[in-house]
């Protein structure tokens, strides 16, 4: 662990030294594929909180590791890089059917295997971006198998987030610009970094994004294997997933018989967070709606320290 050592002591956010991961690496069969995933020492007891990472294909254990090992304070944290991406990367064969509910049924599995492993300990699932589809589903359909959900940068409605983000493009530039240029949706994603950049900062968002990417490549973990598989594997997993993640939708379901909780970067450009706002607001179930005043699509690294206390704060009955 001498590299995310060396990683962890540079970080420091309002004063504060972030702490060292001990989290290790494992693996286990699901559903005919190996699931490789992070998870530190803890009790038998502790509290289980469950990474479901952002993508398709956003494989991010070495993300975790650096900025939210405060989490294995109270958690047992444990982050699974999904099928097909990461150290959990193989290339999926043209014969194989790649779907959401395919990738569900991964978690299920997985979430099953912890319960009987841990029965007395409480799950919570965490979802980020594309992992917030599975976790919501996942909330929605086995409830009996958690204790809440936590969103963050929710899908909510891929549809209207799609129109929210073209809107400024159709608004600015004229058909014909748009038309020469090629893709709306292109130059949708070109203004909303432009914008994003202007919000949070030049300076700051590059040596965020310069941050991130010495944090995989000093990995002790992921090496040319991981960085491979995330790289390849984000390419195939968008491949087969983007169409139908296209389609989704959960504004017509108002109630979960679990708690969910939402925490939004109040810059994201990416999922307008003011779609999930609205959303919880009109959900009929126990739900919260939190802002992260300083944070675009990442909350969870943008400002660690804060989304940390924010996540025990959600789960505080389930510590001793």
């Amino acid at each position: 662990m001498k590299n995310s050592r060396s990683c962890a002591q540079l970080d420091r956010e309002a004063g504060h030294r972030l702490p060292v991961s001990h989290s290790r690496m494992y693996s286990t069969f699901i559903n005919g594929t190996r699931l490789a995933y992070s998870m530190n020492p803890a009790p038998s007891g502790a509290p289980i909180l469950v990474y479901l990472h952002g993508g398709p294909g956003g494989a991010c254990i070495p993300l975790t590791q650096r900025y939210n090992a405060a989490l294995e304070r109270h958690f047992r944290f444990i982050n699974i890089d999904q099928r097909g991406c990461g150290l959990s990367y193989y290339p999926f064969p043209p014969q194989e059917s790649i779907t959401i509910e395919l990738m569900l049924a991964d978690m299920v599995a997985f979430v099953r295997r912890l319960r009987r492993v841990y029965p007395q300990a409480p799950i919570t699932l965490l979802g980020h971006s594309w992992g917030s589809v599975l976790g919501l589903e996942f909330a929605k359909r086995y409830p009996e198998l958690i204790k809440r959900f936590i969103g963050v940068g929710q899908v909510v409605d891929m549809s209207a987030s799609h129109q929210a983000r073209l809107h400024p493009v159709l608004e600015v530039f004229p058909s014909w610009l748009r038309q020469s240029f090629g893709s709306e949706s292109a130059l949708a994603d070109g203004l909303l970094r432009v914008e994003e950049l202007k919000a949070l900062g030049l300076i700051r968002s590059l040596m965020q994004e310069i941050n991130r990417s010495v944090t995989y490549l000093s990995s002790p973990y992921y090496r040319w294997r991981g960085i491979k598989g995330l790289l390849i594997g984000a390419n195939q997993s968008h491949a087969r997933l983007d169409k139908e993640l296209d389609q989704v939708d959960f504004s017509n379901i108002h109630s979960f018989e679990v708690p969910v909780a939402f925490l939004e970067g109040r810059y994201d450009r990416h999922l307008p967070p003011e779609l999930v706002e609205h959303y919880a607001s009109q959900l009929k179930s126990e739900h919260k709606f939190v802002w992260f005043e300083h944070s675009a699509h990442c909350p969870q690294w943008e400002e660690p320290t804060r989304f940390v206390a924010v996540v025990e704060e959600l789960c505080h009955e389930d510590f001793n």
